[in-house]
């Protein structure tokens, strides 16, 4: 609903790439996770888009090291979001700036595959 959609992005930087600077994920119970399809995995569901809903959990496990860290509840995620809604009314250019381990960036070029030679 728009309760947790409004978790997703909001205050967070405006077109950029590194979808880790603009999307949020928040740990929800079982109970939350199922109303909301596993979407508290949002910045997961933007960086592999492929994934099934069901897998998002698991796929957090294997990429939060190269991940900011993940939000404890909605409650904390709305401590941060609130006072940035506000700050934004007085200063539009504000966001939040999130931790991203640059060692892991994504890369904007695709790696060259070696070409397959017949014999």
């Amino acid at each position: 609903s728009y309760l947790f959609g409004l978790t997703q992005h909001v205050g967070l930087a405006e077109d950029v790439l590194d979808h880790r600077s603009n999307c949020r994920t928040i740990y929800m119970n079982r109970v939350l996770r199922f109303l909301y399809m596993n979407m508290n995995y949002h910045l997961e569901h933007h960086m592999y888009p492929m994934v099934p809903y069901h897998a998002l959990a698991q796929l957090h496990e294997e990429i939060r090291h190269d991940c900011p860290p993940p939000y404890a509840s909605l409650g904390e995620a709305f401590k941060e979001i609130i006072p940035t809604l506000l700050r934004q009314r007085r200063d539009p250019t504000y966001f939040i700036k999130r931790q991203v381990s640059h060692a892991s960036a994504p890369t904007t070029a695709a790696r060259p595959q070696p070409e397959a030679t017949s014999g």
